[in-house]
């Protein structure tokens, strides 16, 4: 029998991709991107060079993988906390933001706005990262908004204010208070309604 077609090496373990990204994504939230090639990124996890381009292609791939990894963390933190039959502003607003402080999301959320700061510098490493970043999570409040007339609009300034409260976070931990959510509810109510 021809060994052409036919996969090399052992098969993938099951799980193995996510349990590499979510130690890479711990990893890189100490070290940062730019700063650690794919060997030292392997060295620190304890894996071959090889395992990681196995699994990513290169370290632009890693980077793009701990992106998503982290940023699907977060969505399906945030979907978790959100009554679909009954979405609000509010319940939106202060569902994203539980979800951000509950997953240890700062160390994270740095990863994810790091490479989307390097993607914009350099679109052709990251292709087509910089429009997936905005458009899933612009998507994804659409739709829990079902019917409104101004759901993808509501979408594209929610993710603008979050992304921006993430990062005034970052800069100034503990600013974000309850107050500053309440404050940001009552003015997009104010705009928009429920």
């Amino acid at each position: 029998m021809s060994s052409e077609g036919r996969p090399r090496g052992r098969p993938p373990m099951v799980g193995r991709r996510e349990e590499i990204l979510d130690a890479a994504v711990e990893v890189m939230a100490i070290h940062g991107i730019e700063g650690m090639s794919l060997a030292q990124l392997a060295e620190e996890l304890g894996l071959s060079t090889y395992a990681l381009t196995y699994h990513f292609g290169s370290k632009e791939g890693v980077l793009a993988a701990i992106a998503l990894h982290v940023e699907q963390r977060l969505q399906r933190e945030f979907t978790d906390r959100v009554n679909v039959d009954q979405v609000t502003v509010g319940s939106l607003v202060r569902g994203y933001w539980t979800s951000y402080g509950n997953v240890g999301a700062a160390a994270s959320t740095r990863l994810w706005l790091e490479i989307g700061l390097l993607a914009s510098r350099d679109p052709e490493r990251f292709p087509g990262f910089l429009d997936a970043m905005v458009d899933r999570w612009r998507v994804m409040v659409a739709g829990l908004l079902p019917g409104h007339p101004d759901a993808e609009e509501i979408g594209s300034i929610a993710f603008a204010v979050m992304s921006g409260l993430e990062l005034l976070e970052l800069a100034r931990p503990g600013s974000v208070t309850d107050a500053t959510l309440d404050q940001l509810v009552a003015m997009f109510e104010n705009a928009v309604g429920t």
